[in-house]
């Protein structure tokens, strides 16, 4: 239901058509089976912020986000909702390359952080809105709107929050994580944000991780643990009732979770552990044998230039 180029106040219309869509989809047990729904917006809010700020304000952001979720929560049963928060978007004023592309799409792409100059004054407003913006989502999502049904949640996802640019070489910004103009996120890039987002799920509130690396690594890939095999809520990321076992989410409409979660864990390595074992004797004995072979044939070579040295000796011109 997404489409690119639409603002926040664009998403009600989108949550609205995707709700009918849920209810009109043969595949979906509407009222029982269980629905993930990620919410990402603000971006292009941002970049024309300069040219309509009532309309795109930090509190009107929050106001249509809001009038969202209470959509979801009033007609969706069984839903978890992401929302992704935004990044600081001023970063991207450091992504150039070489190419028309580049130089001239990214300015008509977010002309209100891309064209002011560093440590103008419209540059540093653009930089208190988006704080508002974070701000504003962060204190819609905390509250207690809606936590009066066990069988919804909704989580804000800071992986974003505090976000760099990759570097390479002397400190330039790595292009291959971004598309031709140099402000939308190349392939790579999405790669990242998934697993930054996976990796937020599984993290309980209060101890999300809320960065992003970028770093090709696929080990920081999350797994759920024994303790805790479920996605992270604001109810189950609360302490248990001392003397208690926790409790994940079961598929009962009316359970619930109060878990103190152990630490997440990184996926087990799929390599057998006799491997690196095997590998290692097999090096010694490969050393082994090509020292062998070396010595041997210096130790003939040194026999065979005695044996001619002799010989040069006992031969009369």
């Amino acid at each position: 239901m997404a489409e690119p180029g639409v603002k926040a106040s664009d998403i009600p219309s989108q949550v609205q058509a995707l709700i009918k869509a849920i209810r009109e989809d043969t595949e979906v047990n509407f009222e029982n089976d269980w629905k993930l729904v990620t919410i990402f917006i603000g971006g292009n809010d941002l970049c024309n912020y300069c040219f309509d700020q009532n309309n795109l304000s930090p509190k009107n952001y929050s106001h249509n986000l809001k009038i969202s979720l209470d959509m979801l929560y009033k007609e969706v049963p069984r839903l978890l909702v992401n929302v992704v928060e935004i990044m600081q978007i001023n970063l991207l004023k450091s992504v150039t390359r070489n190419t028309l592309g580049c130089s001239l799409i990214q300015r008509t792409s977010c002309p209100c952080v891309i064209n002011p100059s560093e440590k103008s004054p419209e540059l540093e407003e653009m930089k208190r809105i988006n704080h508002e913006y974070q701000s504003e989502l962060q204190y819609l999502v905390s509250g207690d709107l809606y936590d009066g049904k066990e069988d919804f949640a909704v989580v804000l996802q800071p992986f974003l929050h505090n976000s760099f640019i990759p570097k390479i070489g002397e400190g330039e910004p790595d292009t291959s994580f971004f598309s031709v103009d140099c402000f939308h996120i190349s392939e790579r890039a999405h790669a990242e944000m998934a697993i930054g987002l996976w990796n937020n799920m599984l993290e309980p509130i209060g101890r999300k991780q809320a960065y992003n690396n970028f770093t090709y690594d696929r080990s920081k890939i999350h797994c759920p643990s024994e303790a805790s095999p479920f996605i992270f809520t604001k109810i189950n990321s609360l302490p248990s009732p001392s003397g208690t076992t926790p409790t994940p989410f079961t598929d009962s409409t009316h359970s619930s979770s109060s878990a103190l979660t152990a630490p997440v864990l990184n996926c087990p390595s799929s390599t057998p552990v006799w491997v690196p074992v095997l590998v290692g004797i097999v090096g010694l004995v490969v050393g082994f044998a090509a020292c062998w072979i070396i010595l041997s044939l210096g130790h003939r070579r040194k026999s065979k230039a005695e044996r001619k040295e002799l010989e040069m000796k006992g031969t009369a011109f």
